[in-house]
């Protein structure tokens, strides 16, 4: 190719380059069955009901002090936990959720009392990731003093249940009372009577 006519063409195609360069096409509109499923899509997940299950579990919900007070007819129980600010969020949308403490069979069988009434959980509130809720249980005849001494130790097990708003159970937290000193990543230890500990 002769020189003359090379010169002219590398300047066309700069200009071109440099005209492109600066061109903001329209952003190309969705296909109409496309623009459908993604409308589709977007309906069906702000129609999808919020739920609690799956949602009461580490890290997300930490029981941070588990403490029971009983007298002769009457027993009181306080749970300090801490929620997460994914928990945070989705129980300001979802509202009304519950705690029910299942009481040990040495205490239920006197009392013929075998849980809590259920209690509503706080609503979250100014960024406080931190709550207590506390919850009380009387009953008709005293029960023993070991019996109260043993509940004032914290020597007896307890069950924590969650419900949702429709009072349908979410989690059960079975001894709760110790969930706070519980490390799922170094398992348990039990010591035996010759002071080795066994796994």
């Amino acid at each position: 190719m002769n020189k003359k006519y090379l010169y002219p063409l590398f300047v066309v195609f700069l200009l071109l380059a440099a005209c492109e360069r600066g061109h903001n096409p329209a952003p190309v509109a969705p296909h109409p069955a496309e623009k459908a499923k993604q409308k589709h899509e977007q309906v069906e997940t702000e129609q999808k009901p919020l739920s609690l299950e799956q949602k009461f579990l580490p890290p997300h919900f930490l029981v941070n002090q588990f403490t029971a007070k009983a007298t002769s007819r009457s027993i009181e129980l306080t749970i300090h936990y801490t929620i997460s600010q994914q928990l945070y969020r989705l129980l300001e949308q979802y509202q009304d959720y519950y705690f029910v403490i299942q009481y040990p069979e040495e205490l239920s069988r006197l009392t013929h009392v075998d849980r809590s009434n259920a209690v509503k959980g706080p609503l979250p509130a100014n960024g406080r990731l931190s709550y207590a809720i506390t919850m009380t249980s009387t009953w008709a005849t005293d029960i023993p003093k070991d019996l109260i001494d043993r509940i004032n130790h914290g020597d007896l097990r307890y069950n924590l249940v969650i419900l949702d708003k429709e009072r349908f159970l979410v989690h059960i937290f079975n001894d709760v009372q110790w969930y706070q000193s519980f490390d799922p990543n170094k398992g348990s230890s039990v010591m035996s009577e010759d002071g080795g500990a066994k796994k």
